[in-house]
């Protein structure tokens, strides 16, 4: 007898281990929306070798690069938090938060950002690296980074910044810029006039009108504010029991219906994710629920958790389709122009208006509602049925090859008979993308990034860069504000400001000589500057950079 209650126990724990689902990693703020293009935006996936084009709700997600030629681009980070990049620049997002850490680290390798931040949780959270000098950010704000080779400039429009080099720890204040060569600051922060000089000041300037515009009235929880002006423009709130108020999109086809105008792509820490092609598809698609109605037709319901797309999925042997998922959790069903948003059943009707399906083979094609099968099609697939996870298939990365060249150069060659997708769980989650010439190139080898090899290019290692002193602190900063006298504040006002700058605990230069602060008028800026004018005279700065006036 006790040998069969163990057995049973040993049993129920093994089938319950088998059945339960693996725990979310990820967080609203862990996939980062592309949520504004101008020109030629590219997108080079951490382990993929080609690039493909960055359009408008694209998530990107920690190792990805992101770059401009004729172009710029906008990238949402969650909650207040906008990145801008102005023409021929490259960044490559070297973590971003997840549930076991909040933390934005960002690698600039050249070209102009904007970082626009209205919401900043805990200090030193979003880290901006350069081959120069390290951004550690201490509060709201709005900053510039400039990065021409191997000299860098900072501007603090509004904010504070602790900029860390090989010397140590400088903190620019507000109005303040900072220019570092080769891990070095030439001088200590000084001040310029904060306004718009070039076509990137204006183009940000104008773009933060655009996103930081607030409604009469608001309807979306406060986790999803930033979206209000969007949905706003695209459709019309209206009042629906018992949900209360809920967005209805305009300008739709008659047969569109959610997660078909747009298409899947797979990123490891989320598998399948749905980018959608409706400008306003990043909340409405990764938050919430859509409902249908015979009044209205679809409208969606704001939800607070972010998700790679609310569907259940069927797939056969040919065949993959999904559903979006109702509030109550359930697979929608609109038949005969009735919503049922709680049907419990073991078949899914063809018949229903919610339902898309796809040949397996074209589960990645460019759009969805190109090549999804007709109703009539689907009648023909025999019984239909759905379940929460996704489909067992993953891409993995076409074979290449790899051969050293002269110099700093190697070959890629693809190899025949590559892989597109295949099924298993023994699949790695690695990219599926090549050139799409499928003929021989060559690469640059970047010597400046620290490389790993994966099957797709060369990942850059995750570093900190130059270390951030914990000597600098917003929370020491505004101590010394309140115990400062109105007369030395006075004085120092007339002077131009003074800041900080502390010896890194872990500085990695040799140098016995720190940086020191000094205002816009001291000799010691003006010793400094002489001493660097030779080396810094032979770059070359952006055209479309030009350095802020100084007070």
């Amino acid at each position: 007898m006790k040998k069969f209650v163990w057995l049973t126990v040993i049993l129920f724990f093994s089938l319950s281990a088998a059945n339960a689902e693996e725990p979310i990693k990820y967080t609203n703020e862990t996939f980062a929306r592309l949520s504004h293009t101008s020109g030629n935006v590219y997108i080079q996936r951490a382990t993929e070798l080609d690039y493909e084009e960055g359009v408008v709700n694209m998530p990107l997600t920690e190792g990805d690069r992101v770059g401009t030629t004729e172009g710029r681009a906008e990238i949402y980070l969650g909650r207040g938090k906008f990145l801008r990049l102005d023409y021929h620049t490259k960044i490559d997002f070297l973590s971003l938060p997840k549930r076991e850490e909040d933390l934005t680290r960002v690698q600039a390798w050249t070209g102009n950002i904007y970082f626009s931040i209205m919401e900043l949780k805990k200090e030193k959270t979003i880290e901006i690296h350069t081959s120069d000098v390290s951004l550690y950010i201490l509060e709201d704000g709005l900053y510039r980074i400039d990065t021409r080779g191997d000299e860098t400039e900072i501007f603090v429009f509004r904010g504070l910044v602790e900029a860390a080099g090989e010397t140590g720890s400088v903190l620019i204040k507000e109005a303040q810029r900072v220019e570092a060569i080769d891990g070095h600051f030439i001088e200590g922060p000084s001040g310029f006039t904060a306004v718009a000089e070039d076509s990137f000041d204006r183009w940000s300037e104008q773009r933060d009108h655009e996103v930081r515009k607030q409604m009469a009235r608001r309807y979306l929880p406060v986790e999803l504010e930033d979206f209000e002006y969007e949905l706003a423009a695209y459709g019309q709130w209206v009042y629906v029991q018992p949900f209360g108020h809920v967005w209805v999109p305009g300008r739709i086809s008659a047969d569109w219906r959610p997660y078909w105008h747009g298409r899947w792509i797979w990123l490891p820490l989320s598998g399948w994710t749905w980018l959608p092609y409706e400008p306003w598809g990043w909340a409405t698609f990764h938050f919430g629920r859509w409902h249908w109605s015979a009044g209205f037709g679809w409208y969606w319901i704001p939800t607070t958790v972010w998700g790679p797309g609310w569907v259940h999925w069927y797939w056969g042997y040919d065949y993959i389709g999904w559903v979006p998922v109702s509030y109550w959790g359930y697979p929608g069903v609109v038949v005969n122009n009735i919503y049922y948003g709680d049907r419990r059943g073991e078949y899914y009707p063809y018949r229903s208006r919610a339902l898309t399906v796809v040949h397996k083979n074209q589960l990645r094609a460019r759009n969805v509602s190109k090549v999804s099968l007709s109703q009539e099609a689907v009648k023909d697939i025999g019984q239909i049925r759905l379940v929460k996870t996704q489909p067992s298939i993953r891409p993995v990365s076409s074979k290449i090859s790899v051969e050293s060249l002269k110099s700093s150069k190697v070959k890629l060659q693809k190899l025949p008979d590559a892989t597109k997708l295949k099924t298993g769980k023994d699949i790695r989650t690695t990219g599926s993308k090549v050139s799409k010439t499928g003929v021989s190139g060559t690469v640059e080898k970047d010597q400046s990034e620290k490389t790993r090899i994966t099957e797709g290019r060369n990942i850059p290692i995750k570093r900190t860069g130059y270390p951030s002193s914990s000597a600098v602190s917003n929370k020491k900063e505004e101590k010394a504000k309140k115990s400062k006298s109105s007369l030395g504040s006075i004085y120092e006002f007339i002077s131009g400001g003074k800041s900080k700058v502390t010896k890194s605990e872990s500085s990695r230069s040799t140098s016995s000589k720190s940086v020191k602060s000094s205002s816009k008028t001291g000799s010691s800026s003006k010793a400094s500057k002489s001493s660097s004018s030779s080396s810094s005279s032979s770059r070359t700065r952006s055209s479309s950079t030009k350095v802020k006036k100084k007070k």
